[in-house]
């Protein structure tokens, strides 16, 4: 039996036809017809999960690790408004996201009806693709209509690139009559191009501009781990004309690479800084990290910029941009191997040898700093376990994170779409749950309490690792110039407090463990990572003031 709402038998064999598995509800009453209808296909995973805004992070984090569109689907109201943190994350990390709301009937919007808000296009300015579909479509062309809007709506949550997606659905009272399932036969419809591509020609003509660069720059945004792009990448990095910059989201490095971006540029000499600019830069991808790099490119002496972009997105990180390619990275990259000629210039060495001096500092810095922040972090990304998952939070962990080379064996995740500190446990929560290897998300005391919620369900991993770096506030504006002028700054910017995590973990059932100088954080980590009957949290706390002085010696000496 399913809900006797017509459309949603179709709605259920569409999303099943397009590989859909984890739908994420949240309860409540008017989304009754899809409760009493998805969990009834074995097809289908379905979780309850109370808070939206936790539940949305949490279907990300699933969409993450999985690559899947993922629904999630709520009751009618504010529910909806919940959805939007989680949802503009999906829109510029571009994850794979389908919110199917429940509404109100048309005729009742605008009417001082309980839960009633204008839901039609909610999501406009972080949506690729919003519907509105009737409850029960009943002659052949309405159920048509009905199929090729569903099916619009999915596939635009994958192609030309990933991305959320929205379907609203009015339902009219009564809202809980079941039925039989009448298994109809789905309409056919024609297959999507998955991928873009260019003409010889036009490549032809863009290897003419490789060749004659002698400085040509390659950073490498927010990604998947992705074997064959390394290898491709690794292979063009030999021309000495070529420098490769990636950073921990990028999911790729190389000892030919500069994999701590912040770190190299932070030696760079004034007057020598124009040496290192490009003539030709390339990017693909998104979710830059470093603000460094992008101050440094931001510079007014001109260079060509090419973006590489399937879904030809015009991203102009740099305010250089002077091509989109519309081609996948690998095979542009692929492509570009076979026509590229090996340019005599000292680029690529005046940047190794720039990251030899980094590293020189960074270890001379590093005999003499205090317990801090800073050596928290050099202590835990040496002692994260091979082969598994790590999840920085925003904002100062996943910009730790950039200072050190990590495993390349790891697989990193943030939320760098619009890097905002909700979510962040909710989204490693998520991923863990469907993943089988261990999963660590790396926070900041704010960001794990404004996402306390994230341990409010029953899908909490036992191979979940989470670690709590606690500084008491929002340490990372210490070290902004601006905040930390200001007499405002303990009250309104850094939002100083007393919380601990301990009664969080042990109401969730997660066993939790404490530290608060190297020593114990040492042993701690010795058994931190091992196996577990349940989570685990690691509360490690560090002195606020005496962080950011550190972190800004620590540029000081590198400069």
């Amino acid at each position: 039996m399913i809900s006797d709402k017509k459309g949603l038998e179709h709605l259920s064999l569409l999303l099943i036809a397009n590989n859909v598995k984890h739908i994420v509800f949240s309860p409540g009453s008017r989304n009754a017809p899809l409760i009493a209808t998805f969990p009834r296909y074995k097809e289908f995973t379905c979780y309850s999960i109370i808070d939206e805004r936790s539940a949305g992070f949490f279907a990300l984090g699933i969409a993450q690790k999985t690559g899947e569109t993922v629904v999630l689907s709520c009751t009618s109201g504010s529910a909806l408004l919940n959805y939007s943190p989680a949802l503009a994350e999906a829109y510029y990390q571009k994850i794979p996201l389908l919110v199917i709301s429940a509404d109100r009937p048309e005729n009742m919007i605008d009417r001082g009806d309980g839960q009633t808000i204008r839901q039609r296009n909610i999501y406009a300015n972080y949506i690729k693709k919003s519907i509105q579909l009737s409850e029960n479509p009943d002659s052949e062309e309405e159920l048509i209509e009905y199929q090729t809007l569903t099916l619009e709506a999915i596939r635009a949550t994958q192609f030309p690139d990933k991305g959320p997606a929205h379907i609203n659905i009015p339902f009219t009272e009564p809202i809980y009559g079941q039925k039989p399932k009448d298994n109809p036969v789905l309409a056919q419809f024609e297959a999507v191009e998955e991928s873009a591509n260019i003409l010889e020609s036009e490549f032809e003509l863009l290897a003419k501009t490789w060749n004659s660069s002698s400085k040509k720059m390659i950073i490498i945004g927010q990604q998947k781990p992705n074997k064959q792009l390394k290898a491709v990448l690794t292979e063009i990095s030999k021309d000495p004309s070529v420098i490769v910059l990636s950073e921990t989201t990028s999911n790729i490095s190389s000892a030919e690479f500069i994999n701590c971006i912040d770190k190299t540029l932070a030696t760079l000499p004034g007057e020598q800084q124009d040496n290192f600019l490009p003539d030709l830069l390339i990017t693909f991808n998104s979710n830059i990290v470093s603000k460094k790099i992008k101050a440094f490119l931001r510079t007014e002496k001109k260079y060509n910029h090419w973006h590489i972009d399937e879904a030809n997105e015009h991203l102009d990180t740099f305010f250089h941009l002077s091509l989109v390619v519309p081609i996948n990275p690998l095979l542009f990259f692929e492509k570009m191997s076979l026509l590229a000629i090996n340019n005599p210039s000292d680029y690529k060495s005046v940047w190794i040898d720039q990251k030899e001096k980094a590293k020189i500092k960074h270890q001379h810095f590093f005999r003499s700093v205090p317990y801090s922040d800073l050596t928290v972090f050099e202590q835990l990304l040496k002692n994260l376990p091979s082969n598994s998952n790590v999840h920085f939070a925003n904002s100062t962990p996943v910009r730790y994170s950039q200072l050190f080379n990590l495993d390349s064996s790891l697989t990193v995740e943030s939320n760098r779409g619009t890097s905002g500190i909700d979510g962040s446990i909710s989204t490693a929560v998520g991923a863990a749950w469907v993943s089988n290897i261990l999963t660590t998300i790396i926070s900041g005391d704010l960001s794990f309490f404004y996402d306390s919620n994230a341990l409010w369900n029953n899908y909490i991993s036992t191979h979940l690792r989470i670690i709590v770096i606690n500084n008491s506030g929002g340490g990372i504006f210490r070290f902004i110039e601006g905040p930390s002028q200001l007499p405002e700054l303990e009250i309104f910017f850094e939002t100083k407090h007393n919380r601990k995590a301990k009664s969080l973990a042990e109401e969730a059932g997660i066993e939790y463990q404490s530290a608060d100088s190297l020593k114990s954080l040492d042993i701690a980590l010795k058994t931190f990572f091992d196996k577990s009957k349940t989570a685990k949290l690691l509360e490690i706390f560090t002195p606020n003031e005496l962080n950011a002085e550190v972190l800004k010696d620590y540029f000081k000496a590198m400069a």
